[in-house]
């Protein structure tokens, strides 16, 4: 009965599978007279160009940018009968299926045993009637599927373990669409991280791109044209923005020259400091997150990547569909990506005015964000899938007593030299990853402060509407006497010793080395939290990482690449990471039980920019409460008196510099509170430095920082272009959420230590 009720449920599916295939293929036929631009002017022209029956000679007529192998198959399909437009679209939707093959084999791996049918079924069927991918192939006569289907079957290839399989497979990616290397950040560090395979097996992808382009070299092209290619595409159109609803569709205007190594460089750091966080990690990483890793990878990357066209982004919206079914929770990630892009498929193919790209733009930032919290939430996580499926490949003896799984000694930072059963890493290999792994956060602060360096050079001609008249005109200008002072001292410097230079290059060096300050200091304090921070039972939400240094560096990282960062000292030339810095520094020190220096350290911080007395004033008001529940309270109020009587000294003292800029002492106390006559959304940015190392203590903050960080590139983005991005109504919305969660978390913590909880301090 049993066995029948099995073979019914078979041939249902197969039913549901047909009849979704036909009417799929009935939508994409509709459009395959569609002609669009790119058809017009690229496609047919070249497949025009290499008229059959002259052998691969023929092929020296193409002078576009596509690599080869989808140019050898133009040539090919003309000596088929047909219109070709026709045969040109087919073969991209037959790709599109054997991808769809392939979401619904790559589900079903992770399908408990029973319903491994239902969810092939179910996930091949949402891909076949993805509007994206109709309109890509059908419609539009592109091949984005095509390279997206290959990496498709690689992911499966890596998780049956055929890893020569796999690198064959990414190598034929690579041979369509240089936007197969999305998948490469992954890839690379699953390799590091498993050991499961030599990295010889990573030639294999070039030696599949060599082979596919044999008739292109038999025709006449060198044998490096499988590479050679795709550096016709760099610079190739030096715009940020093309279309495609990420970051630079808000600053759309922002010169190529100039933020093109910026976006790059800073993709390279997020990335590097993803990868050094999951080399550390200790707990087991399973199949399951690996997928997730690649979602977030890719959508990093697309996020944040300059000169991507709308269609660029099929691989992150299929990678979205895929964890969507692993991940029934994040629905809602795919629903945002997959909508912006059919909006932005729209207006591009049919030329319809839906929606502007930056409120797309928007809603990529904050699905990216609240996509980085429930990873991080989940980071330490046990047991991330069902264990009666087969979604981790591992055996019944790592399966702990209390159901959780017991780490993987291959995952752990160990010196193991081999794994898996279809390959193997080689001594050397082995070796060299042992040692990089032993110094990895050394060398990863390197490479973060080389890199922030090398990125904020070029910015350093950007000159915001406002600065430079207050930065040489001393009267009428918001800035404190301390402010003013040491402007005074960079232009006796400038003349004495640097005459070939402006005083404002010398602004930016020192916005430069305050953000490097900065983040030192804030990597410290993180790194000062005790390793036990969060052992609390019942509160495994909010646990800290259990490696400082890692969340030091990644401190360090975000304190030197963030958005609100670049934009307020490499692109605005404010001093705000000097104080930030400062204010660290004065936390170490009174963690340190050295409240006078601590109180110097925090009123220079003030005296520089008064408006760090807002958040001063705010994290002295939260101490008494925190502490109302501790022993020893006299005493940290007399150590509480002593810092707050050395900061106003200090800030008392930093007026009198006003002296020596020409103003009298009555000048140099209004000029100290003199920025509340022109208050403005720069007075956030110590906020946001709070909320973020407020995420290291409680991952409840991160939401908070996304809404906040969110807002802020918004609002100053209109300040710094003079031209609205969106409506203010929605940076007030945005940041009125962002309050309304940091009071209910405030509530809960204080109602928690009211209660007598076991909670850790939050000073």
């Amino acid at each position: 009965m049993v066995i029948r009720e099995q073979k019914n449920r078979k041939y249902i599916y197969m039913m549901v599978l047909l009849l979704a295939g036909i009417a799929s293929f009935g939508i994409r036929f509709a459009g395959i007279e569609h002609i669009t631009a790119d058809f017009e002017t690229c496609l047919i022209p070249w497949s025009a160009a290499m008229k059959a029956g002259q052998g691969p000679g023929i092929l020296l007529e193409y002078d576009g940018d596509y690599n080869m192998p989808y140019i050898t198959v133009l040539w090919l399909l003309n000596y088929l009968p047909g219109r070709t437009i026709v045969k040109v679209k087919m073969f991209s939707v037959l790709f599109e299926y054997l991808g769809a093959v392939a979401a619904g084999l790559i589900t079903a791996h992770f399908a408990e045993i029973g319903k491994k049918r239902l969810m092939f079924t179910a996930a091949c069927t949402v891909v076949m009637f993805y509007p994206s991918a109709i309109l890509n192939g059908a419609w539009w006569g592109q091949c984005d599927f095509i390279y997206v289907a290959f990496l498709l079957y690689m992911i499966l290839a890596l998780l049956k373990e055929h890893y020569a399989a796999a690198m064959i497979l990414l190598g034929c990616a690579f041979s369509f669409k240089l936007q197969a290397v999305l998948i490469l950040p992954v890839l690379l560090i699953f390799w590091w991280k498993k050991r499961s395979f030599s990295g010889v097996y990573f030639l294999l992808a070039a030696v599949m791109m060599e082979v596919l382009c044999i008739p292109a070299i038999l025709g006449g092209y060198s044998v490096f044209i499988p590479f050679s290619i795709y550096t016709r595409q760099l610079g190739r159109y030096p715009y940020m923005y093309v279309f495609y609803p990420n970051f630079w569709a808000l600053f759309r205007d922002a010169p190529y020259y100039i933020f093109s190594n910026v976006a790059i460089f800073g993709i390279l750091a997020g990335l590097g400091i993803f990868a050094v966080a999951v080399i550390r990690k200790k707990t087991w990483i399973s199949e399951r997150q690996w997928m997730e890793f690649a979602l977030w990878t890719t959508f990093f990357m697309m996020c944040f990547l300059p000169c991507m066209h709308e269609r660029y982004g099929m691989l992150v919206e299929i990678l979205a569909i895929l964890y969507a079914f692993l991940n029934r929770k994040t629905w809602w990630n795919a629903v945002v990506i997959g909508g912006g892009s059919l909006i932005a498929y729209l207006q591009v193919t049919f030329g319809q005015d839906i929606l502007p790209d930056q409120w797309i733009a928007a809603a990529y930032l904050l699905c990216l964000g609240f996509l980085t919290w429930m990873m991080v939430r989940d980071w330490d996580r046990k047991v991330d899938a069902p264990l009666n499926t087969a979604a981790d490949n591992i055996p019944n003896r790592d399966i702990c007593e209390n159901g959780s799984r017991k780490a993987d000694p291959r995952n752990l930072s160990g010196h193991a030299a081999s794994f898996g059963r279809k390959g193997g890493m080689t001594v050397i290999e082995s070796r060299v990853m042992d040692f990089v792994d032993r110094y990895i956060l050394i060398l990863a602060i390197l490479v973060l402060t080389v890199l922030a360096v090398v990125i904020r050079r070029p910015m350093a001609e950007c000159i915001s509407a406002d600065y430079l008249p207050n930065l040489i005109e001393v009267e009428g200008n918001y800035h404190t006497p301390l402010y003013m002072f040491l402007m005074y001292l960079l232009s006796i410097v400038n003349a004495a010793f640097l005459p070939d230079k402006t005083l404002f290059f010398l602004v930016k060096v020192l916005c430069a080395a305050g953000d490097i300050f900065s983040a030192a200091m804030m990597a410290v304090c993180v790194r000062s939290q005790g390793a036990g921070d969060a052992a609390v039972p019942g509160k495994s939400e909010r646990k800290v990482w259990d490696d400082r240094n890692l969340r030091a560096v990644v401190m360090y990282g975000a304190m030197l690449f963030l958005p609100m960062v670049l934009m307020n000292s490499p692109v605005w030339a404010h001093l705000d990471s000097i104080s930030a810095g400062l204010l660290g520094a004065a936390c170490l020190l009174r963690r340190r039980k050295k409240d006078i220096l601590a109180g110097i350290a925090a009123g220079t911080a003030c005296g520089l920019l008064a408006h760090y007395v807002v958040v001063l004033s705010f994290v002295l008001c939260l101490l008494p409460l925190a502490d109302r529940k501790r022993e020893g309270t006299a005493e940290r109020q007399r150590q509480l008196k002593r810092f707050s009587s050395a900061c106003g000294m200090t800030m008392i003292v930093s007026c009198l510099t006003g002296l020596l800029c020409g103003y009298n002492i009555s000048q140099c106390i209004y000029k100290l509170f003199y920025f509340w006559q022109a208050p403005g959304t720069w007075m956030l940015y110590p906020l946001l430095i709070l909320a973020l190392a407020a995420c290291f203590r409680d991952k409840r903050w991160i939401p908070v920082w996304v809404l906040t960080e969110t807002a802020v590139i918004l609002d100053w983005g209109e300040f710094l272009y003079e031209q609205p991005v969106l409506p203010h109504i929605i940076h007030i919305l945005l940041y009125l959420a962002a309050g309304v969660l940091a009071a209910g978390i405030l509530w809960r913590y204080f109602a928690e230590r009211s209660g007598g909880g076991n909670i850790t301090e939050m000073s």
